[in-house]
């Protein structure tokens, strides 16, 4: 019983500190193109987390919009960020290389989407 208590409080902690350096991994700029009714959109995600809170923004260069990220979630390796103001959400992954997320942009449809890391962390 003691082992059980001992292996599940290890698991615990290994989650928490794993949690702000997954959200770490995703810091940077981000680019890609979301092809969407015959339209191709040129987008940027900035990412930043201080190590309490990851936050995100959004710049849709052709439509000339910046929309903050009203939630940003890591968690088992996947990404998500929620824009309420949009009605929008990016989920996705980051490569084994730490280059790219792979994943899909949902807007009422669901499309997908891969951003390529601009900058260092």
């Amino acid at each position: 019983m003691l082992r059980l208590k001992l292996a599940a409080a290890v698991a615990l902690a290994a989650g928490l500190i794993a949690g702000p350096a997954l959200a770490a991994g995703y810091d940077g700029d981000w680019a890609g193109v979301l092809e969407a009714g015959g339209q191709k959109l040129r987008l940027e995600l900035h990412v930043k987390s201080d190590g309490k809170e990851t936050t995100a923004v959004l710049d849709s260069l052709d439509q000339g919009s910046v929309i903050p990220a009203s939630a940003v979630k890591t968690e088992g390796g996947a990404v998500s960020v929620l824009f309420l103001s949009i009605g929008a959400e990016l989920t996705g992954k980051l490569s084994p290389d730490g280059t790219q997320i792979v994943g899909a942009w949902s807007q009422g449809a669901t499309l997908p989407l891969t951003l390529t890391r601009k900058s260092a962390k």
